[in-house]
C-alpha cells in the first residue's frame, strides 16, 4: 500500500525497483538533485571555501655547532609565509644557544624576510627583495645587517620541485670590525623538493661579493630535511645544516661557522 502513495500524481512514471529505492533514494526524496541541478548547500560550501594563503611553523630541539670548538646546545625556530598565485612573502627566525663550562659557547640568532613577485608578461621570471639581521655574541662583529633586491628565474616550478636562481645587488653592515656599509652583489638559489608525501628537502644558498673588492665575499648555505611523523597533529622531524663563510673576517672572527640543528616542528 505504500508504493502507490509515494508515486501518486505521476501515473506515467515507471515503478522503481528495490535496488533503485536503495541506491537512488536521495534523488527520489529530493535531497540530492540530478547532474543538471545545483549542488546542495553543503557541497557548494565545500567547493568554494578557499584554502588559507598563510602557513606557519614553530620548532625546537638540539644543536651542534663547530666554530673554534665543538659544542652541543639547544635551538629554536619559527616561520610564517603567505603564498598566492603571483607572490610569496616569508619571514623566519632561527636561534641557537650553547653554554658549557660556565661560558657561553654559542649565542646566535638570525631573522630573515623575503618577498617575491612574478612578472606578469614573463611568468618564469620574478623580482625579489630580501633582508636579514643576525646577532652573534661569540664573534667580534656582533651584529650584521644585509639587504638585497634583484631578479630571479624559475628553473623549475612543478608541484614536486621548485628551483629558483637569482641575482641582484645590495649591501651589508657589521656593527664592529669593518663597520662601513659595503655594497655587494648577490648570486643565489633556492630549492623546494617534495621527495615523497612524507619527506621534503629545502635549500638556500648565496654568495655575496664586495663590489669594491670582488675577491672578498660572504657565503651562506642552508639545507633542511623535514620528515612528517603525524599528519593529524601536523608534526615533523627536521634536520638543518647552516654554513657561513667569510673570506675576510674581522680580527677575532671565524672564517667558517657550521651549525647542525635537529628537533620537532609543528605546522599550523
Amino acid at each position: 500500500m505504500l508504493l502507490p502513495l509515494l508515486f501518486a500524481g505521476n501515473a506515467n512514471a515507471e515503478v522503481p525497483s528495490i535496488s533503485s529505492l536503495i541506491f537512488d533514494a536521495p534523488n527520489i526524496v529530493g535531497i540530492v538533485a540530478d547532474d543538471e541541478t545545483e549542488a546542495t548547500p553543503l557541497e557548494a560550501e565545500g567547493d568554494t571555501t578557499p584554502p588559507s594563503p598563510w602557513t606557519s611553523t614553530i620548532g625546537a630541539g638540539l644543536s651542534y655547532s663547530q666554530t673554534d670548538d665543538v659544542t652541543l646546545g639547544a635551538n629554536f625556530n619559527g616561520s610564517f609565509a603567505r603564498n598566492d598565485s603571483n607572490s610569496k612573502w616569508e619571514t623566519s627566525l632561527k636561534y641557537i644557544y650553547n653554554y658549557d663550562d660556565q661560558e657561553v659557547k654559542d649565542n646566535f640568532g638570525v631573522i630573515q624576510s623575503s618577498f617575491e613577485r612574478l612578472l606578469e608578461k614573463h611568468p618564469d621570471w620574478l623580482w625579489f627583495a630580501q633582508a636579514s639581521f643576525q646577532y652573534n655574541e661569540t664573534e667580534a662583529y656582533k651584529t650584521r645587517t644585509k639587504a638585497f633586491g634583484g631578479l630571479g628565474f624559475l628553473a623549475s616550478r612543478t608541484d614536486d620541485l621548485k628551483m629558483l636562481l637569482k641575482g641582484g645587488f645590495g649591501a651589508s653592515k657589521d656593527r664592529n670590525g669593518n663597520s662601513d656599509v659595503i655594497p655587494r652583489s648577490l648570486f643565489g638559489y633556492s630549492v623546494d623538493w617534495a621527495i615523497n608525501d612524507l619527506v621534503r628537502l629545502t635549500s638556500d644558498g648565496s654568495i655575496e661579493n664586495d663590489i669594491g673588492s670582488y675577491s672578498e665575499y660572504l657565503v651562506v648555505l642552508e639545507l633542511k630535511l623535514t620528515v612528517t611523523v603525524s599528519r593529524l597533529n601536523n608534526l615533523g622531524l627536521y634536520l638543518t645544516i647552516r654554513d657561513e663563510y667569510d673570506s675576510n673576517p674581522s680580527p677575532g672572527d671565524s672564517w667558517n661557522q657550521v651549525w647542525l640543528t635537529m628537533g620537532l616542528n609543528y605546522s599550523f
